[in-house]
């Protein structure tokens, strides 16, 4: 599954970036990176990345076939966070879960799309049929980027989840089928 990292890739702006899975010597770069994240971000996130307690057991358990982080990396810096959740057993062990975080000044140049491709592409090698985004319903450019990518809204569930400021926010539920190809639409 982790054959061909790390990858080199390049983004619509020229920039080289490399896309590899996070080791535990990671630990203070993602801290830095997470860091950076402006606040009204955060609010969205599940975990408070501002405790480093919690970076760091993110790090001290890694488990690739439990979750598997991808970052991707500019000069040294992590510029992004893209994981893929899964279990192993049960009857969900079909289905992974996908997150994704961009630093603010890579957003809009293609490497949240790349890191999404790369986890699709990962899910499809550990033979998962299903992906799964759960999004706040007010991150619109979030739900574009997961639409453009051939995820589909599934569901909606009003007042939710509550951001990390307390504040309830609907849940968006998208899936993306791995086991059905696109049609191919003629020009």
């Amino acid at each position: 599954m982790l054959a061909g990292y790390p990858k080199k890739v390049q983004l619509h702006t020229g920039t080289g970036v490399t896309i590899r899975p996070m080791v535990k010597e990671d630990a203070e770069k993602l801290y830095t990176f997470f860091s950076r994240v402006p606040r009204e971000d955060r609010l969205f996130l599940r975990d408070d990345v501002t405790m480093r307690d919690v970076i760091d057991a993110w790090a001290r358990d890694l488990d690739y076939d439990r979750v598997l982080p991808l970052v991707a990396e500019v000069g040294g810096n992590i510029v992004g966070d893209a994981t893929l959740h899964r279990r192993k057993f049960g009857w969900t062990s079909h289905v992974g879960k996908v997150r994704l975080l961009i630093d603010k000044d890579y957003r809009g140049k293609g490497l949240g799309a790349l890191m999404i491709e790369e986890l699709i592409s990962v899910a499809k090698k550990a033979g998962l049929g299903l992906l799964v985004a759960e999004i706040m319903g007010n991150q619109a450019a979030a739900l574009s980027a997961f639409k453009r990518l051939g995820f589909e809204k599934e569901a909606v569930f009003y007042n939710y989840v509550k951001d990390q400021a307390g504040e309830e926010r609907n849940l968006v539920v998208m899936m993306k089928n791995l086991l059905i190809e696109p049609a191919m639409v003629p020009f």
